[in-house]
């Protein structure tokens, strides 16, 4: 069954909006610091500067803010995709999909030591993150390539685009593991765009 973060009050007001984001910034900041299990609840107000009170009025414990944190990447990389593919020129899906793969590598590099050290460090923001990756996989790839796939005729082809997309979270899940490899971001737009285009084949 799927976990709820369980926050105990959702933002809304610009002002809480910022404090929010600046304890999950701060959490991020830290988890830079320590691995994972070290990182705990006093750290994270200590670096935010925001009293326990204001924290606890959003997330009960570490867990809960480290998964918005992941939530929060993922929502503004698939925003910010999804606008990319929405202003190019190009109707073309070579360029299309050139785009996505280039785009979620250069935020799968920026925040590789935070991604690497949840994923290594906490069970379930793993398997969050697969959940999560797999909800929105969908609903992006019907926004950048069409609502269109969404008809009887073209089932097939988007079953394959979804399969395609899983093979490629899989990859990038192995990418924000293994820390120690340098993303070379050409080359490995090269080698994904292969892969995606040799399944869709």
């Amino acid at each position: 069954m799927r976990r709820k973060i369980s926050q105990r009050r959702k933002p809304k007001q610009a002002r809480a909006v910022q404090k929010y984001n600046e304890i999950l910034d701060a959490a991020a900041r830290v988890l830079v610091l320590l691995d994972y299990g070290d990182t705990t609840m006093s750290e994270i107000h200590l670096e935010s500067g925001h009293p326990y009170a204001t924290i606890y009025q959003y997330f009960g414990n570490k867990e809960d803010i480290y998964l918005a944190w992941i939530e929060r990447f993922m929502d503004a990389a698939i925003f910010e995709l999804t606008d990319r593919i929405r202003r190019t020129d190009s109707r073309d899906f070579e360029s299309r999909l050139e785009i996505s793969v280039r785009y979620s590598l250069e935020q799968i590099a920026s925040e590789r030591q935070v991604l690497g050290k949840l994923l290594n460090g906490m069970a379930l923001v793993s398997s969050r993150m697969v959940e999560h990756l797999e909800e929105k996989t969908r609903h992006w790839i019907l926004q950048a390539f069409g609502p269109k796939l969404q008809l009887p005729r073209h089932r097939e082809p988007l079953e394959k685009m979804l399969t395609a997309a899983r093979a490629t979270n899989g990859y990038w899940l192995m990418l924000m593991l293994n820390t120690q490899q340098e993303i070379h971001i050409q080359e490995e737009t090269r080698r994904v765009s292969s892969l995606i285009k040799a399944l869709l084949a």
